[in-house]
């Protein structure tokens, strides 16, 4: 189990109460302090935890806390649930696939939870396993094991940092970060449809 996967796991268990990172560092059993920084610093860039100064309820000290951000605590489980079969339409027609929206309508938070969904898609589709929660962690990992290319990698890596830029830091999204983000969204959703059918299409009905 990786050092983010230890804190997340610890911070789950009791979402309110978070901790600094020395006491962490006790709680999850990783020797080091600077470990735990590392991994809680990655995880706030991924808008995973929130890192703030305040009076630690595991030692009573004034420091740097880290708590759960508000969606990730509300999730009671970070796995992939497959979506609720679709009932035959009457007279025993195909159920019907959602279309993804288009590009000039979408939203970044949108965007990002499509992303989030199909990386989540893959992840159990190729690995078998429990995804992590960070999606900068899962982005990586499908690209260090070739089951995502690079550059697909690197525009969702774009919109993961764009959308946490808007809701953490108050970005003004203008007309030029929209094109951006709807031009990586169209490189991610290309690929996709082409060579990942099968996760797309759980993305779309769980996103739908």
């Amino acid at each position: 189990m990786s050092n983010t996967d230890r804190v997340i796991r610890y911070l789950k268990s009791n979402p309110a109460r978070g901790g600094c990172d020395d006491c962490l560092a006790r709680k999850t059993g990783i020797r080091a302090r600077r470990k735990v920084t590392e991994a809680c610093r990655r995880l706030a860039a991924d808008g995973t935890l929130v890192r703030k100064k305040g009076k630690c309820p595991l030692g009573g000290h004034t420091r740097v806390l880290n708590t759960l951000a508000p969606q990730v605590a509300s999730k009671r489980s970070g796995r992939l649930k497959p979506p609720r079969a679709s009932r035959p339409a009457a007279g025993g027609g195909r159920t019907h696939t959602p279309a993804p929206p288009a590009s000039a309508t979408l939203g970044i938070e949108e965007a990002w939870r499509y992303v989030d969904r199909f990386c989540r898609a893959l992840w159990v589709k190729h690995l078998d396993a429990e995804p992590p929660i960070s999606l900068a962690e899962s982005i990586t990992t499908l690209r260090d094991r070739q089951l995502l290319p690079a550059h697909e990698a690197n525009m969702m890596h774009t919109i993961r940092a764009l959308r946490n830029l808007v809701v953490h830091e108050n970005l003004d999204f203008g007309d030029h970060e929209k094109a951006i983000a709807r031009a990586a969204w169209e490189i991610v959703r290309a690929w996709a449809e082409r060579r990942e059918r099968e996760a797309w299409r759980l993305t779309l009905k769980m996103c739908a």
